[in-house]
Formats: structure tokens, sequence, C-alpha cells
């Protein structure tokens, strides 16, 4: 990912949590905030000019198996 992504306060995190309509505790909350954080870093050392082509062909058949 070339563009830095913003960061999620955990207050605002706390915010989206609670529209999904999920009973979480305040240590699910922080946990999952955590991954979140977590997640958004291993995507930003995504490279940019990622190449499919060089990804083995079954990675993108779709599940009934069919050829490209």
């Amino acid at each position: 990912m070339s563009a830095p992504t913003k960061t999620v306060s955990l207050e605002e995190f706390r915010v989206r949590a609670a529209h999904t309509g999920l009973t979480l505790t305040e240590e699910d909350i922080v946990e999952l905030h955590k991954g979140y954080l977590g997640m958004l870093r291993l995507m930003e050392r995504f490279p940019t000019d990622w190449a499919g082509e060089a990804e083995a062909a079954h990675v993108f058949l779709p599940f009934g198996g069919a050829a490209r």
C-alpha cells in the first residue's frame, strides 16, 4: 500500500465496535484494536507493484476450478 493509512484511536475503535451489535468486553475491544493496528502495519508492507502473474495459477481459480 503506497498511501499511509490513518491510525484509528482506541476510542474511535470502541465507538465502531459498539455499532456492530456484538457484546464485547473492554478487554475484547483492546485486543481487537491491537490486532487491527497490526493488520494495518502488515498491509503497509505489501508491495505496490504486486505481480499477480507471479503467483501460482491455482490461487486465482474460482472455487469451481474452471480454467481462466
